[in-house]
């Protein structure tokens, strides 16, 4: 049956979250009578010319659903009267096909796949007792039912939009941009462009000097030439609707094509530039060709090679910074830097902004924003940030640190012998000597492993990460270091399994020398490297007091230790540590250092809980090398092991199966931590602290504790 489509009717039009005052205020222009904000949408009360105008003409909507019943629904039973109330037969044939979205819980219904199925069956069955058929449910069906429960209320409605409205027909659906169509509108609406359309100038730019999928550049044209995205979908509406309204449709379709014709005759006025150093830029204009857009500038080279701009009345250059969380500010300097000095040397007529994520180091452009926009990316928080006047700042920010470059040679000279003797490529080179630069710096090989430590409170967030950067950018060259080998990852404290858990997939793994003993090292994947830097004076010492030895490496990680002990001639060294990961590493290293082959079992690597099996372990051993985690689950112990609390008892267990002319080796990482004095009265204890500690890590005794134990 046909709707009146003068009755005023309540709509709801979903968008990106944090553009909802922008679609607010686009509704408003389309004939809403009234509108409400709401969470990544807008209410709006109109009638279905409003509507069917809204899906036509909205740069900003996701989906338009017409509301059809609100109550309660905090039970099965309050939603089916809701359900009930609806007369679905003015909507939808019996013989139709129908596909329901549901959102949300109740008191009954704590699945939304379940929730969809119970919404078709009511419907169906209100058909069935009418007409003995219900509908089917179909992917692409003649009418979407949409659910919403929050809260023990209810509100059912049906989507009008054929497709989502962020479509503009131009792009595959599988192929990936890097914003929605919508999204890339509300940018350009903050960034003042509807501003440049009406003014007076007499020509107007679009630029985009890194335009990569070309969205802003389409989306900027379109808006220009006042064309209705919904000219360029197949489908917009939802024609099978009962109350379908296909004589208004055609009026306001035909109304958008003669729009569309005016804003073509005055193409001249606009002139739009798109430029990226990839060839993504011939897929950009492959879709602005394929919707008959006018004549645009096309060019394919670097920032620092950008030929003149265009000279036009007024401008506006947009662009997305290029991040990734993954990168660090030395590897994103020399981009910013040329993104800044190119918009910097635009005519004082043009205006710009640049979108981007949170965490990008805007700063490095040394361009001064106007004002900052809150946006989100998919499930990306992002800015965006736009220039009045481009200009770069007078005094750029100073991004080499002297006080920091200076500490870090002190240091080196500290260390010349002990690198210049070459028993080892990975040692800390810095170590929050100076408190304002809380990071530590270890070199592996040619690479550098940067943990920044978390900032006091009293620290502002800004403050310290523009130190951060300024420390980033000063290491490569203070250190020689090729700015790609740096990876940075922030340090916080760890209890229990975290700090072994993954991080992340990139697997930047390396291999590195210590006193002869190759091992290998992954700088991205884990919070730690596998391999303890401080621990290297005792792994050494290892190798020194291992021959023909029974050695026993407790909470064994990555098997270093093992390793020393193996190539230190041990008849016999086992391995012991819950996670297979490790394990696997372990015998990675063995294999680096030509171990593998092991005909008489000389080498074990043991997957247990170390707790559990050292109380059942009924062997000797030589040597025992145990560096337990501050923290740990295990069963054994009560919910947790705490190693100051713990350690009379762990060292307990392992002295039992020391042979009685044995050294155990026990350290932890604990810096709050004290030997029991019942430990002392028991056995024979060196304090081996001193000892122990490597020239790198003189600043930090306290990096770790070791004792030697032997039986009295």
């Amino acid at each position: 049956m046909q709707s009146d489509n003068a009755m005023s009717l309540q709509w709801f039009f979903a968008c990106p979250q944090f553009i909802e005052p922008l679609l607010a205020n686009e509704l408003s222009r389309y004939g809403a009578e009234s509108v409400k904000i709401g969470h990544a949408g807008v209410q709006a009360w109109g009638d279905l010319r409003f509507g069917y105008r809204a899906m036509l003409w909205s740069r900003l909507a996701s989906r338009a659903t017409l509301q059809l019943a609100q109550g309660f629904g905090k039970d099965q039973a309050e939603l089916q009267t809701l359900l009930d109330s609806i007369d679905w037969q003015q909507h939808l044939r019996p013989d139709g096909t129908l596909k329901v979205r549901f959102f949300g819980m109740n008191d009954d219904i704590r699945n939304t796949q379940f929730g969809a199925q119970w919404v078709k069956d009511q419907i169906g069955d209100q058909f069935r007792s009418q007409h003995g058929i219900r509908p089917s449910v179909s992917n692409t069906p003649d009418l979407v039912v949409v659910v919403n429960l929050h809260k023990g209320n209810a509100s059912i409605g049906i989507e009008l939009n054929q497709h989502s409205l962020h479509q503009r027909g131009y792009r595959d659906l599988d192929t990936h941009a890097p914003m929605r169509e919508n999204l890339a509108a509300a940018v350009l609406i903050r960034s003042g462009w509807l501003e440049l359309i009406a003014s007076d100038a007499e020509s107007v730019a679009l630029i985009d000097p890194q335009c990569a999928a070309g969205t802003f550049l389409i989306e900027g044209a379109l808006i220009a030439l006042d064309i209705a995205p919904g000219l360029l979908r197949e489908h917009t509406v939802a024609e099978r609707w009962l109350g379908h309204d296909a004589e208004l449709w055609s009026e306001l379709y035909t109304e958008a094509q003669q729009r569309r014709a005016t804003g073509f005759a005055n193409a001249e006025r606009f002139e739009f530039w798109g430029n990226d150093s990839d060839a993504a830029v011939m897929a950009a204009r492959a879709d602005w060709r394929s919707i008959d857009l006018p004549a645009a500038r096309w060019t394919q080279c670097p920032l620092t090679a950008m030929p003149a701009p265009t000279i036009a009345t007024t401008a506006l250059a947009i662009s997305s910074l290029p991040f990734e969380a993954s990168a660090n500010v030395v590897t994103l300097k020399p981009h910013y830097d040329a993104l800044g000095m190119w918009m910097a040397s635009l005519p004082p007529s043009y205006r710009g902004a640049l979108f981007a994520e949170a965490d990008a180091p805007l700063a490095l452009t040394n361009l001064f924003y106007s004002k900052e926009y809150r946006f989100l990316n998919s499930e990306t928080e992002c800015k965006l940030y736009t220039f009045d006047k481009l200009m770069q700042k007078e005094r750029p920010t100073v991004w080499i640190s002297d006080d920091l470059a200076n500490r870090i040679s002190k240091n080196l000279r500290k260390l010349k012998g002990f690198i210049k003797q070459g028993h080892t490529d990975a040692y800390r080179v810095y170590d929050m000597d100076i408190p304002e630069y809380a990071i530590a710096v270890d070199r592996y090989a040619d690479w550098l492993h940067v943990q920044e430590y978390a900032p006091p409170k009293t620290i502002d967030d800004k403050v310290a990460e523009q130190r951060l950067q300024q420390a980033l950018l000063t290491l490569p060259t203070v250190l020689g270091v090729d700015p790609k080998k740096i990876v940075l990852k922030q340090r916080r404290q760890q209890k229990g399994k975290n700090q072994y858990e993954k991080q992340g997939r990139a697997e930047q793994a390396l291999t590195v020398t210590e006193h002869g003993v190759h091992f290998k090292v992954n700088l991205t994947d884990y919070l730690d490297t596998g391999l303890f830097l401080d621990h290297r004076p005792m792994r050494y010492w290892l190798q020194q007091h291992s021959k023909g030895k029974k050695v026993l490496n407790l909470f064994c990680y990555t098997g270093t230790a093992s390793v020393h002990a193996a190539i230190g001639a041990a008849n016999r060294v086992d391995s012991v540590d819950m996670s297979a990961t490790y394990l696997e590493w372990a015998k990675d290293n063995f294999a680096l250092n030509g171990l593998q082959h092991d005909p008489y079992r000389r080498y074990r690597f043991i997957q247990a809980n170390v707790l559990e099996w050292l109380y059942d372990c009924d062997e000797y051993y030589d040597l025992i090398f145990l560096d337990p985690p501050t923290f740990s689950n295990s069963k054994r112990m009560q919910d947790t092991f705490d190693v100051q609390r713990d350690h009379v008892a762990l060292i307990d267990d392992a002295m039992r199966v020391l042979s009685p002319d044995g050294t155990l080796i026990f350290s932890n990482n604990f810096r709050k931590f004290k030997l029991d004095a019942e430990v002392e009265n028991k056995y024979n204890v060196q304090d081996f602290r001193k000892q122990s500690l490597p020239l790198d890590f003189e600043r930090d005794p306290k990096i770790h504790g070791c004792w030697l134990i032997n039986h009295q």
